[in-house]
């Protein structure tokens, strides 16, 4: 971040634009997760509820091609393949050619069957699934054909996403429904920060809906949900055990999206302070963990008790560690980006500087 501008609020308004943008937020170091197709189903999946994938026909063609023209059943394979996945040969062949997506569970057992009549080896079958996992492909659900794209890294823009969805996000699951949203006081924030972060990381676009008394992003998913869930383990409330294990920079964009869902700045110089408030008291342990890896210090966590119940917020009250923050991890939030700013200009003028080494 630049420092040392001017405070009128027109121009910090429009600086927090140029900065509070999602394109800022690098897209490395990006690091790989293993395949998660298998985790992305449940026992009960059927027809109905199964997830689909789009786009890997090729695949398909290739291992039918194998299995019929160098079997000496072929004739039989025809019909024996359908028969073992439980389709139609009707529906197996809109497999073949695209037409329809085929389950995640029916793939795999494709992949099997492709193992058992032409006699692949264990190696040869993980093979082929690791080639179709980094194939480009698109998930969908039964009747609802929307494309979705989930990543296969955790970068900074998704670590940023996973901060600010396990500090203030919300998943509900019933009767097959699969909802996933987040609240915001600034409508701003929501157009402009979330929902093109959540359309550039999933491919789909999260209707906002305005109340009297809150601001909402909300869709229903399942493809997304329950990669949030089943794959990356999310619990909102709760620091991911993935997180514990990130490289530095994709930490650093975690914290900023806690902060952003969950923080406070007061800009006076006299009580100059970046608080953190959370109902989890563990939370905010663990929020502090992660803060002491990359060398900031908070306090606390402090307990509040009011009528809504009890919360805690752990804190930073020293200028030098108010500094090292705003330059180390900083701020994505329209809104409290301005008040950064100005504590920033505030410290500045005191004498505080920041030096990285």
């Amino acid at each position: 971040m630049r420092t040392g501008i001017a405070t009128n609020s027109s121009i910090v308004e429009d600086y927090s634009y140029t900065v509070c943008n999602i394109n800022n937020i690098p897209d490395k170091p990006a690091i790989p997760l293993k395949n998660y197709l298998l985790d992305l189903i449940n026992n009960t999946d059927d027809k109905n509820s199964s997830i689909y994938l789009k786009g890997v026909e090729g695949f398909i063609q290739q291992i039918w091609k194998e299995m019929v023209e160098n079997n000496w059943r072929r004739l039989r394979i025809r019909k024996l393949i359908p028969e073992e996945l439980g389709v139609h040969s009707t529906m197996f062949y809109s497999y073949k050619n695209g037409k329809k997506a085929i389950s995640i569970q029916n793939l795999y057992k494709l992949l099997i069957l492709w193992g058992k009549y032409c006699h692949k080896s264990q190696r040869e079958l993980q093979k082929k699934w690791e080639q179709i996992y980094n194939s480009n492909f698109t998930f969908s659900v039964h009747k609802v054909p929307v494309p979705v794209r989930l990543p296969k890294f955790i970068t900074p823009k998704l670590s940023y996403f996973l901060g600010w969805f396990c500090g203030d996000g919300h998943l509900a699951q019933h009767r097959g429904h699969y909802l996933i949203n987040t609240t915001e006081k600034s409508i701003p924030q929501l157009e402009k920060i979330l929902r093109p972060l959540f359309e550039q990381l999933f491919n789909v676009k999260m209707p906002l809906f305005v109340y009297p008394h809150k601001n909402v992003l909300q869709v229903g998913n399942k493809p997304i949900f329950r990669f949030v869930t089943q794959v990356l383990k999310v619990k909102v409330g709760e620091i991911p055990e993935l997180v514990k294990n990130l490289d530095l920079i994709n930490k650093k964009y975690f914290l900023a999206g806690v902060f952003d869902a969950e923080g406070s700045v007061d800009s006076s110089y006299l009580n100059s302070r970046i608080a953190i408030h959370q109902a989890n008291y563990q939370f905010l342990k663990e929020a502090m963990m992660l803060f002491s890896d990359i060398d900031i210090r908070f306090t606390g966590p402090y307990q509040h008790v009011s009528k809504k119940g009890v919360w805690y917020h752990i804190q930073l009250r020293e200028k030098k560690e108010i500094i090292k923050f705003i330059k180390e991890v900083g701020t994505f939030h329209l809104e409290k980006f301005k008040k950064i700013k100005i504590l920033e200009k505030e410290l500045y003028a005191h004498g505080y500087s920041y030096n990285s080494t």
